[in-house]
């Protein structure tokens, strides 16, 4: 029995994946985007990037610089007591050649070489603090990124729906439309109406069969559009879900995304600063080497030794730039501020407007529902009429085609709420 139990929980578990398959969601189009968009694998392997300039960074102003030299300098002297060319720590006063006191006649180096940082702990947290922004501005670039997706295919998704409510509904309007032909045909065999009835029907009806064929190509290019979006390869589909959207009425205590960007491109401006600043600390360097250092080949093998000591640089004037460097800093910060005050001002007037639309579009919406209501009570009475040959087709017609349209003002109508929700929820986040 346990087995039994098993292969059916199997067996739905393979049901609910060819259905989610077959009739994809827009959850599953949204969560298909997320993983195939190449700007957010980029931004991926950018935040990576950005986690090795980390070691960099450290590498750069922590560890120990090891390299090896090798120098051979010859310094020859010319007319040197009547030798053209001569290499000699004691030239006559009438040679030509750099003077000893610098060269020595030559040079013969090779050494191994140690340099070393020193204090500089907070130059190499400025940097890192530098890197530490420039990497969350990916993060927040991949939160837009998303969102924009969210937005994108959401609206494409809303409008392949609708598409299908049109096609479902003329289908309908069709299926009733035949079975009227069907009762025509009897009531001109028995001579209640006019076979000229009965084509204008029959007319109506194959105008309606290319309006479905319209609307099913649409919704193909539609679906196909969606796939698109998602990264995916277009496929064969079932009938969409109905979309559902959750209205973003409050954000508790987390910041618009406007403000985590300013506040980002702010502290920007600060690193920036800071690192700018870097150059005016002062830097101790320790650094020593050993090896073969010698000017003259004689016992030459004697010449390996050690050296080590400490460099200091202090920096005094640069011409005031630090001080410029500042000012600019300032200004921009300024200019950050005047853009997120406009971004508030903005976001509140737009939610505002949106809520408005949607208030009044329910408002519509429900008076055009029940106008829909009484036009379809109108049209089951033409319905019977009509089989007693008491109404003409083309009044009848005539309502079928007031009601088709209500009925596709309405869908527009829900269509438009779903929109305007999307854009809400785009906006308000």
């Amino acid at each position: 029995m346990f087995k039994n139990y098993t292969l059916l929980i199997v067996f739905s578990c393979l049901c609910h994946l060819l259905y989610s398959q077959k009739n994809p969601s827009l959850d599953s189009f949204l969560e298909n985007a997320r993983q195939h968009a190449p700007a957010l694998r980029e931004n991926n392997n950018l935040k990576k990037i950005g986690n090795i300039q980390n070691d960099i960074i450290r590498a750069q102003n922590n560890a120990f610089r090891v390299n090896a030299t090798s120098e051979v300098l010859f310094a020859p002297y010319f007319n040197n007591n009547g030798n053209a060319i001569d290499i000699t720590t004691t030239p006559s006063p009438n040679a030509y050649g750099y003077d000893v006191g610098i060269t020595n006649g030559g040079l013969y180096s090779a050494q191994l070489n140690v340099t070393k940082n020193l204090f500089n702990q907070a130059t190499t947290d400025n940097l890192l603090f530098q890197n530490k922004v420039k990497n969350s501005a990916i993060t927040l670039s991949s939160e837009e990124i998303a969102h924009n997706l969210v937005k994108t295919i959401t609206d494409a998704y809303i409008m392949a729906y609708q598409l299908q409510l049109q096609e479902n509904f003329t289908t309908e309007i069709l299926k009733d439309l035949k079975k009227r032909l069907q009762v025509l045909e009897l009531l001109v065999k028995r001579g209640i109406l006019q076979e000229s009835d009965y084509l204008v029907l029959q007319l109506d009806i194959e105008s309606k069969n290319l309006e479905l064929k319209q609307i099913q190509n649409n919704l193909e290019i539609a679906i196909n559009q969606l796939y698109t979006l998602s990264g995916m390869k277009a496929q064969k589909t079932g009938s969409l879900p109905k979309p559902v959207l959750f209205k973003n009425t409050e954000l508790n205590s987390v910041a618009h995304f406007y403000q985590k960007k300013f506040t980002n491109d702010s502290l920007q401006v600060v690193a920036d600063q800071r690192v700018f600043d870097n150059s005016y600390k002062p830097q101790l360097t320790a650094y020593g080497n050993t090896g073969l250092n010698a000017v003259e080949i004689p016992n030459i093998e004697h010449k390996i030794g050690f050296s080590a000591g400490l460099r200091l640089t202090i920096p005094i004037y640069d011409g005031r730039q630090r001080k410029y460097n500042a000012q600019q800093s300032k200004l921009k910060e300024d200019n950050l501020e005047f853009y997120k005050s406009n971004a508030k001002i903005q976001l509140d007037n737009k939610l505002s407007s949106i809520e408005s639309q949607i208030t009044a579009l329910q408002k519509n919406k429900t008076l055009l529902d029940n106008q829909i209501k009484k036009q379809k009570n109108i049209l089951e009475i033409y319905k019977g009429k009509l089989v007693q040959g008491q109404v003409s087709i083309v009044d009848y017609l005539n309502v079928v085609q007031n009601y088709k349209q209500n009925v596709y003002t309405q869908l527009q109508m829900q269509t438009n709420m779903w929109l305007l929700q999307s854009q809400y929820n785009f906006i308000n986040w």
